[in-house]
């Protein structure tokens, strides 16, 4: 038997994408969408489905809750009745196969929920919950996930049968993502911390916020459950358990006879899918401790933050400075001549600072600020013929010494004239220094352009050490220019 691939996620999905089912959740009147469906779902009996009557009622109530939203023609923007506007709402719930009609008899005309519509809530009241009482089971989830993977024999083949198997890693693996979903609970907390921050009026409110709401905040729990219970070692240890059991392949082999049994699935398939769930367990257990350092990292932008945000309404934005300059400028001139050990019967003059410490001098004068020197961005012009032939022989040198593409080319097209032509450095004439720069020139460009023919010059360089590398002592040696080098042929391609 063939072996059929899985589908992705969006092969499963394609029904619902292609009948528009999430199509309201984009739309600017996406909240009196979810708003009607919550209220035909709360509103619908045991068996999912209510009158057609009761339930145009509803969506003109919920119309009614949302006066300000500007609906769309298709949505019945263009009726000012309300009940033609909720017979539209009606329509667009019925093609998005949120809702399914139903007709028992003449008489008798009733709505069915559709199920897809009921985990569609649920996702959505999620997302829309912190639910901050919930990270209070941090610790505990971690100390279950431990200990039960830490137990003797916890995904041994030889102690648990496949059904045994395939319960154990089903719940293990929720624990282990119910774990990481609570660490990201707690950055979604951190980041609200921060917006809440931002919007902070007063100096005061600043130090509240961060001396006590956020360290008195649910996020700590689990913060300090990692801090603090030492559960991070363990959950490395258990991580370790994973790992062995990902390549024990017997422990796969039992767990994909879980999986084959109770999923109807080829042997081939629930081997796969084994693998695929063990290493999924894996990765949730990896990703606690990763998650646990990138929320410290948002700790340490989030105390930064408020002390710069401080610091900004103490000394820059604020009127503290100034009254308290105000306040020593008049007691300067009420208590002139007096020491600070007469200033303790004054009353308002009680120091509350043990020790007082004041500048005199050179120390007590404002810095004077430094001034940058003045750059002189002219250019200077020199008329000197002097000066002009240094600038020609230095432009002559490096034009001489200069190793370009064209001065290979020309080389090339010297020595080998046609096409294919070979020539070994040993039959090479290279005697001056400029006849070995431009050899130089040849091993560094595989090509180059002719400065008089316009034509591409290709050539390859077949060195002996590609031939005798592991015998160097076969490699020839040439002497040109008063150098030595390793012998190779030159041929060209072009």
């Amino acid at each position: 038997m063939t072996h059929q691939p899985s589908k992705s996620l969006g092969s499963k999905l394609s029904p619902l994408l292609s009948s528009g089912f999430f199509r309201p959740l984009s739309r600017p009147t996406a909240a009196v969408y979810i708003d009607c469906a919550e209220r035909l779902v709360d509103a619908a009996d045991d068996s999912g489905q209510l009158p057609h009557d009761e339930a145009r009622a509803l969506i003109r109530e919920v119309l009614v809750q949302h006066p300000d939203i500007q609906l769309d023609e298709d949505e019945g923007g263009q009726f000012r009745d309300l009940n033609l506007r909720a017979a539209q709402f009606f329509k667009k719930l019925l093609e998005v196969q949120w809702i399914q009609p139903r007709r028992i008899s003449l008489d008798e005309n009733y709505v069915l929920i559709a199920p897809p519509l009921r985990r569609l809530l649920r996702v959505l009241r999620d997302l829309a919950e912190d639910r901050p009482a919930e990270l209070k089971d941090f610790a505990s989830t971690l100390r279950s996930l431990c200990k039960d993977l830490l137990a003797e024999g916890a995904l041994d083949p030889n102690k648990l049968g496949p059904e045994e198997m395939r319960q154990t890693v089903k719940d293990l693996m929720e624990r282990a993502g119910r774990a990481d979903d609570q660490m990201h609970a707690v950055e979604t907390l951190i980041l609200q911390h921060e917006i809440a921050q931002r919007e902070s009026q007063s100096a005061q409110e600043t130090l509240h916020r961060f001396l006590v709401e956020f360290h008195a905040g649910e996020h700590m729990l689990c913060y300090d459950a990692l801090q603090e219970a030492g559960l991070l070692p363990r959950l490395n240890q258990a991580r370790s358990i994973v790992q062995e059991a990902l390549y024990d392949p017997f422990t796969k082999q039992r767990l994909a006879q879980g999986l084959e049994k109770h999923l109807d699935l080829e042997e081939t398939d629930a081997y796969q899918k084994a693998e695929r769930l063990l290493v999924q367990l894996e990765k949730q257990l990896a990703a606690i401790p990763v998650k646990q350092r990138l929320i410290d990292g948002r700790m340490a932008d989030f105390s930064r933050f408020s002390d710069a945000r401080y610091r900004y309404q103490t000394e820059m934005r604020g009127r503290r400075p100034e009254q308290i300059k105000s306040f020593m400028d008049k007691a300067a001139q009420i208590h002139a001549g007096q020491s600070f050990s007469s200033l303790a019967s004054e009353s308002g003059m009680v120091l509350l600072s043990p020790v007082v410490e004041l500048y005199f001098g050179l120390d007590s004068l404002s810095r004077p600020r430094r001034q940058r020197i003045s750059v002189d961005l002219s250019i200077a012009v020199s008329s000197s013929e002097i000066d002009a032939e240094a600038a020609k022989d230095e432009i002559r040198k490096r034009n001489i010494y200069s190793l370009t593409p064209q001065r290979a080319a020309r080389f090339v097209e010297k020595h080998l004239e046609e096409k294919g032509a070979r020539i070994s450095t040993e039959n090479l004439c290279v005697s001056t220094e400029d006849d070995l720069l431009d050899l130089l020139a040849v091993l560094a460009f595989d090509r180059g352009l002719a400065g008089t023919s316009r034509r591409s010059v290709h050539w390859r360089v077949h060195p002996m050490r590609a031939d005798f590398g592991t015998e160097p002592e076969r490699i020839a040696r040439d002497t040109k220019a008063g150098r030595h080098l390793e012998r190779f042929t030159l041929e060209r391609i072009s």
